[in-house]
């Protein structure tokens, strides 16, 4: 799909509201796996119900639909887990992808199509929690009852989108293991370095997370 064509698709049509028995089984099986209950836990939820549904797909995702999504989210924090949860995409299986922009938002593409939505939140909504839920005790538990009936038009902005993933990225695909020509490591997922006309591993090639000090005996 070319940037020309990527908003010419139709969505599907969603309630205002996903039910609030969808929301609530989500957003518990998310505080299980994240630790604790959060606004952001909400919100990422609300957003894997309202992304993948104007998709046209359900969320949870189920087999073989799993397999013709895929999904980024564009912060490290407690949304990220809630959306993996929700929507049933995980990084270890490459269909959920992290770019780390501090954002609440994230975004869900359809392989086969191209067809791709953001969903990001609104920064009014917190302003609007305490219309939504006036005996909460503080900010943090007014937000998070607010979050789970708000409307999905206050809570959200949506805009059709078309995802830059490199190929090597996209889920299933497994490039060719290269050996590092400096330490010979293995390089999977694409990621060897050309330098000077050789395969590097990031570490060798200076693009690690990290600073290598001495190797320890075990």
């Amino acid at each position: 799909m070319t940037p020309d064509t990527a908003g010419a698709f139709e969505l599907n049509p969603m309630p205002p509201v996903p039910p609030r028995d969808q929301v609530d089984a989500l957003v518990a099986a998310s505080s299980r796996t994240h630790g604790h209950l959060c606004p952001g836990q909400v919100i990422g939820v609300r957003m894997a119900i309202l992304g993948l549904g104007l998709l046209g797909y359900p969320c949870p995702l189920t087999y073989p639909e799993i397999k013709n999504i895929v999904g980024v989210v564009e912060i490290e924090r407690c949304l990220a887990d809630a959306v993996a949860t929700a929507s049933g995409l995980r990084f270890g299986r490459g269909s959920l992808k992290l770019v780390n922009l501090g954002l609440l938002a994230a975004s869900f593409g359809e392989i086969a199509s191209g067809r791709g939505v953001r969903v990001r939140s609104r920064d009014q909504a917190r302003a609007l929690a305490r219309e939504y839920a006036p005996g909460a005790a503080n900010d943090h538990q007014a937000q998070t009852e607010a979050y789970t009936i708000m409307p999905d038009a206050e809570l959200f902005e949506v805009s059709r989108v078309e995802l830059r993933l490199p190929p090597n990225e996209m889920p299933g695909v497994r490039p060719e293991k290269v050996p590092c020509a400096q330490c010979g490591v293995l390089v999977r997922s694409g990621q060897a370095r050309g330098r000077d006309g050789k395969n590097l591993c990031p570490v060798c090639a200076g693009d690690a997370y990290f600073t290598k000090q001495e190797m320890v005996e075990l």
